[in-house]
């Protein structure tokens, strides 16, 4: 069965462990994958498959294509970082994204076939930076 929860799953992880095979571009940031409710510290990039749908051109059902937007969230806090230091970390992350042939060769279910960054929004909350990054995804869910 193609579902929509299901290619966001496989995004999310492929994406976790292109994050984690470069995980020197980025020295002391959790990873995290989706949501969770567990205890998080800073600094943390968080990779969420936000939505998926069926690719208008391509078809959802039954050729399992899928457009999928995913928001990267990278936080740090004034208590352990400089804004330079968060800049630096939301440049590696924007690095590990344009590094496609890598993300193609760990996706694990399906094929990746496009990423494309949307935007990059950041802001500030008492002493915590953030960046919201924005991409594209297109890719094929595993045949059946």
């Amino acid at each position: 069965m193609t579902t929509l929860y299901g290619i966001r799953t496989i995004t999310e992880q492929s994406l976790l462990a292109l994050f984690q095979a470069n995980a020197t571009m980025l020295p002391s940031v959790e990873l995290v994958a989706g949501q969770t409710d567990a205890i998080r510290s800073l600094p943390i990039i968080i990779i969420h498959a936000e939505s998926a749908q069926a690719h208008p051109d391509l078809g959802g059902t039954p050729n399992g294509n899928f457009a999928i937007t995913v928001r990267i969230y990278v936080y740090s806090s004034a208590d352990d970082s400089t804004l330079a230091q968060h800049r630096a970390r939301v440049e590696a992350t924007q690095a590990i994204m344009e590094d496609f042939a890598t993300m193609q060769s760990l996706w694990q279910q399906g094929t990746l076939y496009f990423s494309q960054v949307i935007s990059d929004d950041e802001g500030v909350a008492d002493r915590r930076w953030g960046n919201v990054i924005q991409y594209s995804l297109v890719a094929v869910y595993p045949p059946q």
